[in-house]
């Protein structure tokens, strides 16, 4: 909110790390970008949790592929905004989900997620080391449950169109769960 554009900077002079709120379907607003710019300036490196999950489940109906492409949409628009104003000497601060620094969730029911927890749930189950599971989860990876393979395209080969990673093993049992709770 613009009324504690002051209280932001004067917080960030005494803070860690700052932890930047977006909504899913409003993306980065101007105040966000603001509170961006003035994390920069003071050199604190920002953890982002795209919000407002409930809305894209139970609202606008989203399949899990269209809500990936809301989640990459608004990371984006937050990096363009990090790499922007941020310093040299921060090094590589690009909030990406395999690299923990994504949270995705709903503030207003109370829940959250990273990727950690699913590759580390995940990576006993398919006997993979939790960083290569991080890596898996986001971006273009696909799991063809048929042949047991990872695939980097989205068909298998067959020519059959596979799920995306992130949408199988972690989005689809999000969406049955909460619109069981809803139901």
């Amino acid at each position: 909110h613009v009324d504690f554009s002051s209280e932001v900077t004067a917080a960030l002079r005494v803070t860690d790390g700052a932890l930047v709120v977006v909504d899913t379907v409003e993306g980065v607003s101007v105040q966000t970008e603001t509170v961006l710019r003035q994390a920069m300036q003071e050199k604190i490196r920002p953890v982002l949790m795209v919000n407002k999950i409930d809305r894209s489940i139970l609202e606008l109906k989203l399949d899990g592929e269209a809500m990936y492409q809301s989640f990459l949409r608004v990371i984006d628009m937050a990096n363009v905004v990090i790499e922007t104003y941020k310093s040299e000497d921060m090094g590589e601060i690009q909030c990406n989900p395999s690299h923990g620094n994504v949270a995705f969730g709903s503030g207003k029911d109370q829940w959250a997620f990273t990727l950690n927890k699913f590759a580390r749930l995940y990576s006993k189950k398919f006997g993979i080391s939790f960083e290569k599971m991080m890596e898996k989860f986001w971006g273009d990876n696909y799991y063809d449950a048929k042949s047991k393979v990872w695939r980097t395209d989205d068909r298998d080969k067959d020519g059959n169109p596979l799920k995306r990673a992130f949408v199988m093993f972690i989005i689809e049992p999000i969406v049955k769960i909460s619109r069981a709770c809803i139901e």
